[in-house]
């Protein structure tokens, strides 16, 4: 075994040291070092046989760049895999010309705080990371050679037009201007990972959505995924977590050497590199779910291409049950994240929320995701902040187009799904991804950073056109069946058992926001507060108001040592209650996959029924309660 360690070492530090004489315009092949990591390989990895502790999935060498194992005695703990850096060395040319320099800084970070543990007391690791972070081509290779259509000698005409780049990116007019190989410079090296377009026909989103579908399918069928056996993780349908990579396999930019050009069974050439042919749309299957911890479940299904959109019939909102016009129906919403944070209030269009969910992140400070269908006419949405995993899973029950400004890692994969569409400001994922939409986002001078990140409804609008997302509500994701409300009022009158509940308080759950609800007699809805005050809508001034309350007890877990949470979003025995009318039930709630509306029913097992108007769902860590009276 020691022997064996020694030989990697070596291989890793000729990569570190001979990948200094690389040329940056070389074609030499790049390598595309698929791997299985099997079921066993990450319980050992972990040191943990918890599935909820890992995502069983497997990833290009190159891009799983380093890993977060968290275990129950580290927690927290990071490591960086021999083979992140042999492989981020191997493959320099994909690395460096190709939109990789987060993942190098990243690199470079959690090198430097491993460096640092280790000053004094160098060990192997030690020495291989120090060697390869120092790797002159790395610190001083030459400034791309870029010409109106071409970085370092590859062709972008058919992805990147000037004129188009510098006219929907208002940002590049003042600090570039009408420089076409400059544009091009910013598009390779900064708008690609950003999520900006780069011409008006080719639709990266689409394209992806091709590849990795195909490549899901492929490794499904294919000969050593079928070999794991009983157990096996579901393949990832990801050719790259790099937005430039796709381009690159569009344009042909990556070569296959000679030898490797005869293709196996499984789709791809015989040294488990890609295979560049196109893509058979009859390959699509069906749509592959993920637990609420982010880990894929077990069936080898890959998403689903959606062709249509879903025409609502129903002259009422799926959201309040209010009389809404068919235009109105078959728009997607938005899933807005705002803060509770007192410096931050009030938010713009809070008001407009039809659904507003609320829940604890790290902090001790809880975040909120407003659900608007009529998000049309504002010019000024927000502020806006980042996203946590279990916002995804509560939001993907309402189809919506996600609006953020960053996220956190544990996000990755889930985010960059074919079935999420969303906008952020900047990193999707805070240490990675795409920032779809960036450009539209915008700061204001009224209030300090972070609390002054907007967009509005004709930049969402723009975006989305960029971006080519839906805004009608998608067929095949789109669960037309969600609350049940009652046809008249429901006092819970019916109910023996109800108590009345005319002050709501979730302090305990939300110790920060001290989020409390006052029932209005008059106007039959439950006034909002929070931080003792109320809660209000910039745009307007009013408070906002509920006519259904919720409070749902969920599973939790605290994930690592900075306090990330996790919230177990799927659930059949759990338990909640029901406000409304000055009133109170016990309920229990039930979800079973990422589509399926969240269903609540009373305690004989009937489904409850809301009453029409505004729904407030607190999603609550169990061992915390409400109190009411």
């Amino acid at each position: 075994m020691k022997k064996l360690l020694n030989i990697i070492l070596s291989a890793v530090l000729a990569l570190c040291f001979t990948a200094g004489n690389v040329s940056v315009a070389s074609a030499a092949a790049v390598q595309r070092n698929t791997k299985f990591t099997t079921v066993s390989e990450m319980q050992q990895k972990l040191g943990t046989t918890d599935p909820t502790m890992w995502s069983p999935i497997y990833v290009t060498e190159v891009e799983n760049t380093y890993w977060t194992f968290s275990d129950q005695d580290h927690l927290g703990g990071t490591q960086i895999s021999l083979d992140m850096a042999k492989n981020c060395y191997r493959n320099l040319e994909m690395l460096l010309d190709n939109g990789y320099t987060m993942d190098y800084k990243t690199l470079a970070d959690y090198s430097e705080e491993y460096l640092g543990k280790k000053e004094g007391k160098p060990d192997t690791f030690y020495n291989v990371l120090k060697s390869c972070l120092g790797n002159p081509y790395l610190l001083n290779r030459p400034a791309a050679a870029v010409t109106a259509t071409t970085y370092n000698g590859r062709d972008y005409s058919a992805v990147f037009d000037a004129s188009y780049y510098l006219q929907n990116n208002p940002d590049l007019q003042g600090s570039i201007g009408n420089n076409p190989p400059e544009l091009l410079r910013h598009f390779v090296e900064t708008g690609i990972n950003q999520g900006r377009a780069g011409n008006a026909s080719f639709n990266l989103n689409a394209y992806i959505l091709s590849v990795d579908t195909a490549i899901g399918n492929e490794r499904a069928a294919s000969a050593a995924y079928r070999s794991l056996g009983a157990g096996k993780p579901a393949p990832l349908a990801k050719y790259s977590y790099s937005p430039a990579n796709y381009y690159g396999k569009y344009l042909n930019h990556y070569s296959v050497k000679a030898a490797d050009t005869a293709a196996d069974t499984s789709g791809e050439t015989a040294d488990g590199n890609e295979n560049p042919g196109g893509i058979d749309p009859s390959t699509i299957t069906d749509i592959d779910t993920q637990g609420p911890d982010g880990a894929e479940d077990n069936a080898p299904t890959v998403a689903k291409l959606v062709t249509g959109s879903y025409t609502a019939n129903a002259g009422r909102s799926v959201y309040t049950n209010e009389p809404v016009s068919a235009a109105e129906a078959n728009l997607r919403p938005i899933a807005v994240m705002m803060p509770t944070d007192t410096t931050a209030q009030p938010s713009y269009g809070i008001s407009k929320a039809d659904i507003l969910y609320e829940i604890m992140e790290e902090g001790e400070i809880s975040r909120q995701m407003a659900i608007i269908p009529n998000w049309k006419g504002m010019s000024r949405i927000g502020n806006l902040r980042s996203c946590r995993l279990y916002y995804l899973y509560a939001a993907k029950e309402w189809d919506p187009i996600l609006i953020h400004f960053g996220g956190v890692a544990y996000m990755k994969g889930v985010i960059n799904g074919a079935d999420m569409n969303n906008l952020s400001g900047t990193y999707e994922y805070g240490v990675g991804g795409k920032a779809p939409g960036a450009g539209y986002f915008f700061r204001t001078s009224d209030r300090k950073a972070p609390h002054n990140a907007y967009i509005s409804s004709s930049g969402i609008e723009k975006a989305c056109v960029q971006q080519g997302y839906s805004l009608s509500l998608r067929a095949g994701y789109y669960n037309p069946s969600h609350f049940r409300f009652a046809s008249g009022v429901n006092d819970l009158s019916g109910y023996s058992n109800a108590q009345s509940a005319t002050s709501i308080d979730l302090s305990k759950i939300y110790p920060y926001s001290k989020t409390k609800f006052s029932y209005n007699a008059a106007q039959g809805v439950y006034m909002k507060s929070i931080h003792g005050k109320a809660q209000t809508d910039a745009i307007n001034g009013k408070q906002i108001s509920f006519a259904n309350v919720i409070v749902q007890f969920t599973d939790w877990k605290k994930l690592d040592k900075k306090g990330y949470l996790g919230f177990d979003m799927l659930g059949t025995t759990e338990d909640g209650y029901y406000f409304t009318k000055g009133k109170c039930i016990h309920i229990n709630w039930k979800k079973t996959s990422d589509y399926e509306p969240t269903r609540y029913y009373d305690d004989a097992g009937n489904e409850i029924q809301l009453n029409t108007g505004k729904t407030y769902i607190g999603v609550a860590q169990k061992g915390r309660d409400a109190i009411f009276d």
